[in-house]
């Protein structure tokens, strides 16, 4: 019982030292998550017709998806209030500017 005992401490010693040791993450601060859902929020996204318009997103690419998960068509923006015209035909796609993601219908 003794032998057992002493082999079963000897592999849990040898177990615990040969695990590598893991790094601490770095905290966040608290102004990170703030900034991220401010960027969030500066972002919107409206559909008339054919045409999406997208403020807050100057120098971001539009990236529409259908519903199949295919990219459809990739738009460069260059203005902070810009509208285009997606000459998708009709039906529901996936829009992401930066890491805003929105259900769209075309139509």
């Amino acid at each position: 019982m003794i032998m057992k005992k002493t082999i079963l401490l000897i592999s849990l010693l040898f177990t615990l030292t040969s695990m590598p040791m893991m790094a601490k993450a770095k905290p966040l601060s608290s102004a990170e998550p703030e900034a991220q859902e401010v960027l969030q929020s500066d972002i919107r996204i409206s559909v008339k017709g054919n045409s999406l318009r997208i403020v807050g997103a100057s120098g971001l690419v539009v990236d529409i998806y259908n519903v199949t998960g295919q990219k459809v068509k990739s738009i460069k923006l260059n203005a902070n209030d810009e509208t285009v015209n997606t000459g998708l035909p009709k039906g529901c796609y996936i829009v992401k500017v930066g890491d805003v993601v929105r259900k769209i219908s075309i139509g």
